[in-house]
C-alpha cells in the first residue's frame, strides 16, 4: 500500500491498492501540477548526504586502538567537491518548498490549520525517530552491561546520532514558517537581503566569548534556504532567465574563492579538525554561498531533469525513495557502524587512507553498508507509513510540543547514546546533555502534538 507523498505539490499520490505499483500507474495517479524536480531533489540530496557519510569515514588503527578519521584530512584534494556534494541547502529548500504548499490557500480559499500543518511534520519527522531512539538507547545500554567495548560503541553511538542534528533543523524551519512566510508574502525582497548580513555578523562570533550566539546561524543560514523554496513555490525563481542563473553560479564560486583563499574561512563544507573556523557547525556565510551555487546548477538543469521525471521508471524510483527517505536517512550510519564492526570482525585491512588500496576497500565499506542499511529499512520502513496524517490539536499544545521535540532531538544529537542516563558527548554553548532526557522531550513533544485533537487533517501535501 503506498499513501501520499509528502510536500511536492498542490495534490497527493491516491493510495493504490496493489503492493507493488507498476511505474506507469503511479505515473498516472501523480497529479499534473506536482513538482517533480523537488521530489527529486529530496530524495537525491539524502542520498548524496549518505554515500558522502559512508565514503568520508576512514577508520584507522593507531598503536594498537581504532580511530575514525575523516578522508578530507589526508585527500585535501577532494574538499572543494563539498561545495557541490554538502548538499543540505538543497534539502532545506524542498523543505521551505513543502511548508509553503501546506500553508498556503487551497483551492477554495480555505486555508490548512497552523495546528494541523505542525502535527503533521511532527509526526512525519518523530514516528520513525522514536523507533531509533528507543533501540539506540536500549541497545546502547545493553551492549555496554555485556562488556561491548565502551570506545567503540561511543564512536558509533555519536555517529549514528548525528543525522537527529538536521532533523532538529527541519522541526525549527517549520516552526518559523508560518511568520517567515507571512514576511515573505508582504516583503518578499527583505529575508533574502538581511539573512545573509546577519550570517555575515554571526560568523564573528566563532571563536570568541560571543560563539554562542554563532549558533543562531542554524536558523539564518537554512531559514535563507527555507526562504529560497518560498521563491521557488511562488514561481519567482523560474521566470528568471537561463543567463541570471549562470551568473549566480560564476558569482558564487568566485565569492567562495575569496572566502576560503583570501579569507579565514576552510575550503571544506564539512568540518574538520583543525579549522579555526567552521563551515558547519554553526554553518558561515560560505554555506549560504555554497545555496546559491547549488540552486544556480539546478535550475540551469530544471527543463532537462523535469522532462526526465515525466518517465514512468525514473518517477517511480523518486516516489520509491521519497516513502523510505527518513529511514534511510535515520539509520545509514547505523548501518556503517554494523558494516565496520562486522569487516573489522572478519580482519579486513585498513590501508593508509586515500591511498589506492584504501578507495578499492572503501567499494567493499560502501556495499556492505548499504545491504546493511536496507535491510534496517526493510525492517523498520512501515513506520513512515501513513505519516503525517493526524487530526489537529489546540494550536498553543502544537507549537509547544514541537518547540519540545526540536530541544530534545538536539540534545540527543549532541549527547549520542552510550550512556543514557550520563550527561556527555559534545558540548554546546557550555552545556552537556544526557541522552535519555532529550529522548524523554522528544516523546513528550510528540505527545503533546496529539493530544486533544479536535479536526482532522489532511495529509501534509497540501
Amino acid at each position: 500500500m503506498i499513501g501520499a507523498l509528502p510536500g511536492a505539490g498542490r495534490g497527493r499520490l491516491d493510495q493504490v491498492t496493489t503492493a507493488r505499483p507498476s511505474p506507469a500507474e503511479l505515473d498516472a495517479r501523480t497529479p499534473a501540477d506536482r513538482d517533480r524536480v523537488v521530489d527529486a531533489v529530496r530524495a537525491a540530496s539524502i542520498l548524496v548526504v549518505v554515500l558522502g557519510h559512508w565514503t568520508m569515514a576512514a577508520p584507522e588503527r593507531v598503536e594498537g586502538s581504532l580511530r575514525l578519521r575523516n578522508v578530507l584530512e589526508v585527500a585535501t584534494w577532494a574538499q572543494p567537491l563539498t561545495w557541490l556534494f554538502q548538499v543540505m541547502p538543497l534539502f532545506f529548500l524542498a523543505a521551505g518548498f513543502a511548508n509553503h504548499r501546506s500553508l498556503a490557500p487551497r483551492a477554495d480559499g480555505t486555508r490548512r490549520p497552523v495546528a494541523a500543518y505542525l502535527a503533521g511534520r511532527v509526526d512525519r519527522v518523530l514516528r520513525p525517530t522514536l523507533i531509533f531512539l528507543a533501540v539506540w538507547l536500549v541497545g546502547a545500554w545493553v551492549a555496554v552491561a555485556l562488556g561491548a567495548p565502551e570506545r567503540a560503541l561511543d564512536a558509533a553511538g555519536t555517529a549514528a546520532a548525528m543525522p537527529l542534528w538536521f532533523l532538529a533543523i527541519y522541526l525549527l524551519l517549520a516552526l518559523l514558517a508560518p511568520a517567515q512566510l507571512a514576511v515573505h508574502r508582504r516583503w518578499p525582497l527583505l529575508l533574502p537581503t538581511v539573512l545573509p548580513a546577519g550570517v555575515l555578523l554571526l560568523d564573528q562570533a566563532q571563536g570568541t566569548g560571543w560563539a554562542a550566539l554563532a549558533f543562531l546561524n542554524y536558523a539564518l543560514v537554512f531559514g535563507l534556504c527555507q526562504e529560497l523554496g518560498f521563491w521557488y513555490a511562488d514561481g519567482r525563481l523560474q521566470r528568471l532567465p537561463r543567463l541570471a542563473w549562470v551568473a549566480g553560479a560564476a558569482a558564487a564560486v568566485a565569492l567562495l574563492l575569496v572566502a576560503t583563499q583570501l579569507g579565514d574561512y576552510p575550503v571544506s563544507m564539512i568540518g574538520l579538525p583543525g579549522q579555526k573556523v567552521s563551515n558547519m557547525m554553526p554553518p558561515s556565510i560560505c554555506v549560504v554561498l555554497v545555496a546559491l551555487l547549488q540552486l544556480s546548477l539546478l535550475m540551469l538543469l530544471r527543463p532537462a531533469l523535469a522532462r526526465w521525471l515525466q518517465r514512468p521508471g525514473p518517477w517511480a524510483a523518486t516516489v520509491g525513495v521519497n516513502l523510505r527517505i527518513m529511514t534511510v536517512f535515520l539509520w545509514h550510519l547505523s548501518g556503517f557502524a554494523a558494516a565496520a564492526g562486522i569487516l573489522l570482525a572478519l580482519d579486513a585491512p585498513l590501508p593508509a587512507i586515500a591511498s589506492g588500496a584504501w578507495w578499492a576497500w572503501k567499494l567493499v565499506w560502501i556495499a556492505l553498508s548499504a545491504l546493511v542499511t536496507v535491510a534496517f529499512v526493510l525492517a523498520l520502513g512501515r513506520a513512515e507509513q501513513g505519516a503525517g496524517q493526524v487530526a489537529a490539536p489546540p494550536a498553543p499544545l502544537a507549537v509547544l510540543g514541537t518547540a519540545v521535540a526540536f530541544v530534545g532531538l538536539v540534545m540527543v544529537a549532541c549527547a549520542g547514546f552510550v550512556a543514557p542516563f550520563e550527561a556527555g558527548g559534545i558540548e554546546l554553548v557550555g552545556m552537556r546533555f544526557v541522552p535519555a532526557v532529550g529522548a524523554a522531550l522528544v516523546v513528550v513533544g510528540y505527545a503533546l502534538t496529539r493530544a486533544g485533537r479536535t479536526t482532522a487533517a489532511p495529509s501534509p501535501t497540501r
